[in-house]
């Protein structure tokens, strides 16, 4: 969920020739301004999100407007460091399996109702019922009680306890180095209990109650969508903007034309265009980019023969030209080594495959087939793809292996490289939901995730036998060593081509200060203001 995906579902991705924005005002730089209340950010978004319930919403949307109506326990700062939000500090038993917050006095909501603990576990309940439908119940299933109450065989979670009106307690199945960071997730934010209940699961969406920074103030569906300024907000001072306001049903080259005249002040940059706004000196103060935590890589399914072979995956990740797929997306990221993206904490590098034909042939000479073969890769049917695609396709034909391509819809896509023995060759990007290895190493490559997300059939036993002595450890250092050590052997054993890690790009508008892209979530806004 990262802020270049944000702007993706806002409609702003586009491609369309542009009249340059007039040059910005003169006047302080960014940073020497004091900040100023008042004004209200633009921005435009091809559709509606589907929820505005945090124990509903999964997509980029959705979860960047609920972020603003919204808190969750902790949060991340800049980067990918657990702070606090409601919760003024915490504390963790020896044995990880107990977390203790203490939470902040002066949170309320915005109807003006104090906050309390039991809105914490009552959100938390809700979040788990069957009747939600939530997809994150499944990250708090390993809370003591949470399969009970799921099978109806409990009235409460018994580990989420209230101790005390500003204290909330979890007591956990199993030590969870992961606990925080689904804690971070807007599905853990805290709703008001009595507006959830009296709307019901179904219209509270229509009329959302937290305690974030803004309140919704007018959605008329497929047209527009309006948060204004929480005067309740427990951060004094903030947000300084009156409101944010989303136009809906803005396609991709209107939204950019609609920047280009100063209409909305949040877009990213078209790739028709990318390489002339970076050329514009009037656009560079305007700039934004962020690595962010996704790796995009072709998978090799160590299932389908010839791909059952060792020599054979080391082949391909010899022939492909990463450096040509880094052009084809404007040079918007860095290549890739590993499976780890370099922001991940815990990443360090990892030998990886130069580009070598000559290398490639040899290797595929060693497997008895130094005449090549044929296969056929899978892609999503987008552009993007297509173009990476093409490139492979030119660079396998190199070492004498004739790819045929196979463009699908996504849905389709994803839907059949689940299927053993269907899809040989799958070009495919993760991005973490949590910043950790695990979210990476664990979930797409450990054996018992070939029924889920090892979409490549991957199995190495020494591989699974480090992942899951790192799974619940602790203390960072050996955590990340150990993944460290399986992330070598992947790349040895090469069921996957990493290719590269994509960077977020966008420009603001020059009156947008304080805006800054995030590299797991949607931008914070309650910071932002307007210069003018």
């Amino acid at each position: 969920m990262s802020r270049l995906a944000w702007l993706a579902a806002l409609g702003v991705l586009a491609t369309a020739c542009a009249v340059p924005l007039d040059p910005p005002p003169s006047g302080a730089p960014d940073g020497d301004e004091p900040p100023r209340a008042g004004g209200v950010l633009r921005e435009a978004s091809s559709e509606d999100p589907r929820y505005l319930d945090p124990a509903k919403g999964y997509d980029t949307v959705s979860w960047g407007l609920e972020q603003m109506l919204f808190n969750t326990l902790v949060d991340y700062d800049a980067g990918t460091t657990i702070v606090p939000e409601l919760a003024e500090s915490w504390t963790l038993s020896p044995d990880g399996r107990h977390v203790s917050f203490a939470l902040r006095h002066d949170v309320v909501f915005s109807t003006g109702r104090p906050m309390t603990a039991a809105d914490v576990k009552y959100s938390l309940e809700r979040l788990l019922r069957p009747a939600i439908h939530s997809q994150g119940a499944e990250f708090f299933h390993g809370l003591e009680g949470a399969t009970d109450y799921v099978a109806g065989k409990a009235k409460e979670v018994r580990g989420i306890r209230t101790p005390a009106p500003d204290r909330v307690e979890f007591d956990l199945t199993a030590v969870d180095p992961l606990f925080l960071h689904k804690l971070t997730m807007p599905f853990a934010a805290v709703v008001d209990r009595e507006a959830a209940e009296r709307y019901g699961d179904e219209d509270f969406t229509r009329h959302p109650v937290g305690t974030g920074a803004f309140v919704l103030e007018e959605w008329v569906y497929g047209q527009r969508l309006r948060l204004a300024r929480n005067p309740r907000y427990f951060r004094a001072g903030r947000p300084y903007l009156d409101a944010a306001e989303v136009t809906i049903g803005v396609s991709p080259q209107l939204a950019w034309l609609k920047y280009q005249r100063g209409e909305i002040d949040l877009a990213g940059i078209p790739s028709a265009e990318f390489q002339r706004v970076l050329a514009d000196a009037r656009y560079r103060p305007l700039l934004l980019s962020r690595t962010t935590l996704r790796t995009q890589y072709l998978g090799l399914n160590c299932e389908v023969p010839p791909f059952d072979r060792v020599a054979v995956r080391q082949a391909m990740n010899l022939a492909i030209d990463k450096r040509r797929l880094l052009e084809l997306i404007d040079g918007q990221g860095v290549i890739a080594t590993g499976i780890l993206p370099p922001d991940m904490p815990g990443a360090e590098p990892v030998p990886g495959y130069p580009h070598d034909p000559a290398a490639a042939r040899r290797r595929l000479e060693e497997a008895g087939l130094a005449a090549g073969f044929a296969t056929t890769l899978w892609a999503s049917r987008d552009e993007g793809s297509m173009r990476l695609a093409q490139s492979m396709q030119e660079d396998l034909r190199q070492i004498g292996v004739r790819l045929a391509l196979k463009p699908v819809d996504f849905p389709a896509l994803i839907e059949a490289v689940r299927h053993p023995g269907i899809v040989p060759l799958f070009l495919l990007g993760w991005e973490a939901d949590f910043p950790d290895p695990s979210n990476f190493l664990t979930v797409l490559l450990h054996s018992r995730s070939r029924d889920t997300n090892n979409n490549t059939f991957y199995s190495n036993p020494e591989v699974d036998r480090l992942l899951d002595e790192a799974d619940p450890l602790l203390d960072p250092a050996r955590r990340f060593r150990l993944f460290h050590e399986a992330e070598v052997q992947i790349v040895q054993d090469a069921p996957w081509v990493p290719l590269f890690h994509p960077a977020g790009s966008a420009v603001r508008h020059p009156r947008v200060r304080g805006y800054e892209l995030h590299p797991l979530r949607p931008s914070h806004v309650e910071g932002v203001w307007l210069a003018w």
